[in-house]
């Protein structure tokens, strides 16, 4: 029987803490007149629009470029959206696309920021916080995506919810900017095959985890308790955001994102202590400083470490290993102390397709139709038959019973959510402030004193947000 799967919708504190506290009204319905700065302009499109017909009837194609990181047909997830490009290239075949996608993620980065400055950005492209969106919408080099999400025949993401990380309202500009084409978690993956070999429980609670960690550090000193790839920065920033929220609450991170909340505040501080008191335990092992994701995920699969954090599109890499109905997924551990914050679940909608043609043109209309169907309902419903189940930022359906272990536990988890958050730099609209926080945090594990980081941190903020 088919079991109806949630997407993510955000709720209301999460929604009220990306617009600034303050909600979306219905007027964001009616803001298709954004997508042009004039009644000038509307004319000039729609002449355009005109134009491209008559051309595409002549015989000529709308060519229009293309950027994602699907190249690699080893990996599932670019193999299923290599083959989606191809079968809408073949039922499109007006419509020219040229595939300018790659794989390398600082090259990717490199690449769009390039093209960006030279004034000639794909025409559409997957974005992320990673990359100035925001300053990017505000001088026109990504537009309004409002008309497209309203449209009848649209099937993607929908509720105002998911589009956080593509709206800024709360800084006055109208419209959506972006589309997400994913929701990213940060589960934790347990090898319970070899807790159990070792007579322990899967810990919930922190104090779980650093009991544990003193029973396998007697048992075998080899065995890294609880993995965290800090050389890799993203799962480092999403590491520490959790463990803000589950020692803090929600209340905290909106409070950090209006800039009421200082690094050097008894509270935050309260974190950067609680993170230096799991590395001098070992929780992390020996070298986590020295450790990026790939390597974890090796050494998880040859069993050298019992729990391991990152991110959730590693999921096939779990799904497929030897020992995969052994391995379940788990939401990151609360505190004792904080009991109310246990079912908070980390989840990011924060990368998604942009547009960068000019509205009315046909290069827009090739793309947003190009998008429609990369974001269509039935797009995520195949993946999500290719990745074995998953949460999505539509409504899907889906038979859960299908899923591998890791995938299955992690649905069952995710169900019983009571909030969502994402990182909490993630909310400031600024693309340099994650990598300035995730690089000082990285200089925990170098045994950097935590005063010094929340001062220098203190000071970047304060540069970059000045009040």
């Amino acid at each position: 029987m088919k079991k109806r799967m949630t997407a993510l919708f955000l709720t209301a504190a999460m929604a009220a803490a990306v617009a600034g506290c303050s909600q979306k009204t219905t007027e964001v319905k009616d803001t298709s007149a954004a997508a042009v700065s004039s009644e000038a302009k509307q004319e000039e499109g729609t002449k355009a629009s005109a134009d491209g017909k008559e051309s595409q009837a002549a015989g000529e194609k709308v060519k229009i470029s293309y950027l994602s990181r699907f190249t690699n047909p080893e990996l599932p997830r670019a193999k299923y959206y290599m083959e989606k490009l191809e079968e809408f290239r073949a039922a499109n075949p007006d419509i020219e696309v040229e595939d300018v996608s790659i794989a390398d993620a600082e090259s990717y980065k490199s690449s769009l920021k390039a093209s960006v400055a030279a004034g000639s950005p794909p025409t559409l492209f997957i974005c992320s916080d990673a990359f100035p969106h925001y300053d990017w919408a505000k001088n026109g080099v990504i537009k309004d995506l409002t008309p497209m999400i309203e449209s009848a025949d649209w099937t993607g993401p929908a509720d105002e919810g998911v589009f956080g990380s593509f709206s800024f309202e709360r800084k006055g500009l109208e419209g959506i900017y972006g589309v997400p084409n994913s929701v990213i978690g940060s589960p934790v993956y347990v090898n319970t095959k070899l807790l159990k070999e070792h007579g322990i429980e899967t810990p919930k609670t922190w104090e779980d985890v650093l009991a544990m960690t003193e029973k396998l550090k007697e048992a075998d000193p080899s065995i890294v308790p609880f993995s965290m790839a800090a050389k890799t920065k993203a799962d480092l920033g999403r590491f520490f955001s959790e463990l803000a929220v589950r020692m803090n609450g929600l209340e905290f991170r909106d409070r950090f994102i209006n800039h009421e909340v200082k690094w050097s505040d008894p509270e935050m501080m309260a974190v950067l202590n609680k993170m230096k008191e799991f590395i001098d335990a070992g929780v992390f092992g020996r070298d986590a400083i020295s450790y990026e994701v790939e390597n974890n995920i090796t050494s998880f699969g040859e069993g050298k470490i019992a729990m391991l954090f990152t991110a959730s599109y590693y999921f096939d890499r779990f799904n497929g290993m030897d020992f995969a109905d052994q391995i379940d997924c788990v939401n990151f551990p609360y505190l004792e102390s904080a009991p109310e914050n246990k079912d908070i679940w980390f989840a990011s909608t924060s990368e998604g397709f942009c547009i960068s043609a000019e509205p009315g043109t046909p290069e827009y209309d090739a793309a947003c139709k190009l998008m429609s169907f990369m974001l269509s309902k039935e797009t995520f419903e195949g993946y999500a038959e290719v990745a074995g189940g998953g949460v999505y930022p539509v409504d899907i359906d889906y038979d859960a019973s299908k899923s591998p272990n890791p995938m299955k536990t992690f649905m069952e988890g995710y169900a019983t959510r009571s909030d969502t958050t994402d990182i909490m730099a993630a909310y400031l609209d600024d693309a340099s402030v994650i990598n300035i926080t995730n690089t000082e945090l990285q200089t925990m594990f170098v045994e950097r004193p935590v005063e010094d980081i929340a001062k220098t941190l203190d000071t970047e903020y304060a540069k970059l947000f000045p009040q």
